[in-house]
């Protein structure tokens, strides 16, 4: 199976969900011109991402109306997206969005919702609560993560290991100031994780960052997709807005993992008894101890 992924570095409109609307369709118009079978967008790349206390105003239902172009064109294509999701109890979530065959699905809320430094997520987001890789028609068994959750190794892990073969993360992440020459440290380390990742995991790995700046962030961009043997095979430009191609052959998947079968031979039973020991001893060690004079 072969699939033609667009991934589509833009810029955002900071809280102008209409404007962000258009751009999107636009993109996605041209993405189905030119054959592609998905298209993938940035974190929260319908809202912008420094909404603050407007995330609240602008979360919406997954069937909200103001999602209906989205629905449309996804009979032509797969739609993968950033918005802010209104869940039926009423919490506001950091979300991602497919789009496909006319049907809406929230497949992931972040999980790891940063709040040091420039960053202050948790004061306007609810946090994730699961991992699950989904299906796609055109795309096959893939995992999304957003931004953060790929900092945590348990999250892409967990995904692999749920059958995904192609991993997304969609990203804001803004630049960091380090001193230094070449690249700032930030995008060096991102690199270093998408090729760790796709080689340990023998899987694809999408990322989709975005460019432009919000009030004191400036979006490095970058985006890259990754082959399931640890090598880039293509990257936007840094700074600027730019849309990608790439063929995702899931036989390079089935090529890694019979030349190498490092993640196939993970023991997941061995994983899952340690990990609840490593609870229950966790649990037992916060008891106060009696205080010995």
């Amino acid at each position: 199976m072969c699939a033609k992924l667009r991934i589509a570095q833009i810029d955002c409109t900071l809280a102008n969900f209409d404007e962000n609307l258009d751009r999107h369709c636009t993109a996605t118009e041209n993405a189905i011109r030119d054959g592609a079978d998905a298209i993938a967008f940035p974190e929260l790349s319908l809202t912008g991402y420094n909404v603050q206390d407007a995330a609240q105003d602008m979360a919406m239902h997954l069937h909200d109306e103001k999602l209906k172009p989205l629905c449309e064109l996804s009979r032509r294509i797969c739609i993968i997206c950033g918005g802010i999701e209104l869940s039926d109890d009423y919490g506001v979530y950091n979300s991602a969005f497919m789009f496909e065959d006319g049907r809406a699905q929230s497949v992931h809320r972040k999980i790891y919702l940063p709040t040091y430094g420039m960053f202050e997520e948790l004061r306007y987001f609810s946090a994730g609560q699961h991992i699950q890789a989904v299906n796609s028609r055109r795309l096959g068994r893939i995992g999304i993560a957003i931004c953060e959750d790929f900092w945590h190794v348990s999250v892409p892990w967990i995904l692999a290991h749920q059958g995904a073969k192609l991993l997304f993360v969609l990203m804001s992440s803004p630049l960091r100031m380090s001193p230094g020459t070449g690249n700032p440290a930030i995008v060096t380390q991102w690199k270093t994780i998408a090729s760790t990742y796709s080689f340990l995991f023998s899987s694809y790995v999408a990322c989709v960052n975005r460019v432009g700046n919000e009030d004191s962030f400036t979006y490095w961009g970058n985006s890259s997709i990754t082959g399931p043997d640890g090598t880039t095979i293509t990257e936007a430009p840094l700074f600027k807005e730019e849309m990608i191609d790439a063929c995702i052959e899931f036989s390079a998947v089935k090529r890694a993992r019979l030349e190498s079968s490092h993640f196939l031979d993970e023991d997941l039973r061995l994983i899952a008894a340690e990990l609840k020991e490593s609870i229950r001893k966790s649990r037992s060690s916060t008891v106060t101890q009696p205080i010995i004079p």
